[in-house]
């Protein structure tokens, strides 16, 4: 069986590579639509929006790491920790404007250390991103003593709260990074240098580009975008916990490999991101909907990661064959 296209015939197979994620969330939001009635309520649905708010923020950052063939598993640390700066300058009375600027200054700092270390020194990417998860959940623990806190802020009710045409004003902060981050990686040079530094890094170099400077800034990028996870989910949930963003990394690099990013290198798109982050949303509400117990849901949660890494071989097996 073959697809006529514009560029000449394709295997079935190769569409549904390439677009298989697509179909796969159709398929599903059609079954669960059919077997749920509370599933297709407009309330529902906005709210699985809302509950991926942390996961999409993460996943653009976590695309642009893996286009350059990386990892970062570090992003739940550097958002607990960054959200532990921020509550103990705001009960030491600190100005809110200064403990919300300081949570990005925290990001910055392990970006830049993770970047480096990387890039620069030639650390592999998933023991330093490792450590520096530890680092992250350890100085939070430090800061704030494994203590929750509630009452963040004016600024935080304000993003928890509003709506804007009836739609949390988080969902549209959302939606707005992953524009942002669909013009640079597909509209811009930083976005086709991202891609050649992760496609074939010897022909980077030898183009021109700088392909330290590069995968350095992916991994800032991913920690600025923890930040901003970090002030979301702590303005969602009107309060602070130590656990926060425990595990996160995972289920955010399941969302991004299944939306299409090879975790190789060189390919990926910020829609497929977007649809990655929303088919893990509705399975998580799924579960929900049909009262799975945590246990099982935890055991669902690794097949999704299984899954999305044997996906994505099974894409560069079919790649190297051809």
């Amino acid at each position: 069986m073959a697809v006529k296209t514009k560029t000449g015939e394709h295997s079935a197979r190769d569409v549904f590579l390439k677009y298989g994620i697509y179909f796969i969330l159709l398929f599903i939001v059609i079954v669960l639509a059919v077997t749920s009635p509370s599933f297709r309520t407009v309330t529902n649905l906005t709210n699985v929006l809302l509950q991926v708010t942390t996961y999409g923020c993460l996943g653009i950052g976590m695309t642009f790491v893996i286009l350059t063939g990386g990892i970062d598993v570090s992003v739940g640390g550097i958002m607990v920790c960054a959200g532990s700066v921020y509550v103990i300058l705001s009960q030491a009375g600190m100005a809110e404007g200064l403990n919300i600027f300081m949570i990005f200054i925290v990001a910055l700092i392990f970006g830049v250390v993770n970047g480096y270390a990387v890039a620069y020194i030639g650390m592999p990417p998933f023991l330093v991103t490792l450590a520096t998860q530890c680092i992250g959940r350890g100085m939070s623990l430090v800061f704030t003593g494994g203590a929750s806190y509630r009452d963040l802020g004016a600024t935080f009710e304000f993003l928890g709260k509003t709506k804007l045409l009836g739609i949390s004003i988080q969902i549209w902060v959302m939606l707005l990074l992953f524009a942002v981050g669909y013009f640079l990686l597909h509209k811009t040079v930083y976005g086709r240098k991202l891609t050649a530094v992760g496609g074939n890094l010897n022909a980077a170099r030898v183009s021109g580009i700088n392909d330290r400077l590069i995968t350095c800034s992916a991994y800032i990028v991913m920690s600025l975008l923890c930040a901003v996870a970090a002030y979301l989910t702590m303005a969602r949930l009107g309060s602070y916990y130590s656990a926060m963003g425990d595990g996160i990394e995972f289920m955010v690099i399941a969302a991004v490999v299944i939306g299409g990013t090879s975790m190789s290198g060189g390919s990926g798109t910020i829609i497929g991101t977007l649809a990655g982050t929303i088919l893990i949303g509705i399975i998580n509400n799924a579960l929900n909907l049909f009262h799975v117990g945590a246990e099982w849901q935890d055991v669902a949660k690794g097949a999704i990661i299984f899954l999305a890494v044997l996906f994505d071989a099974i894409k560069n097996k079919a790649k190297t064959s051809d």
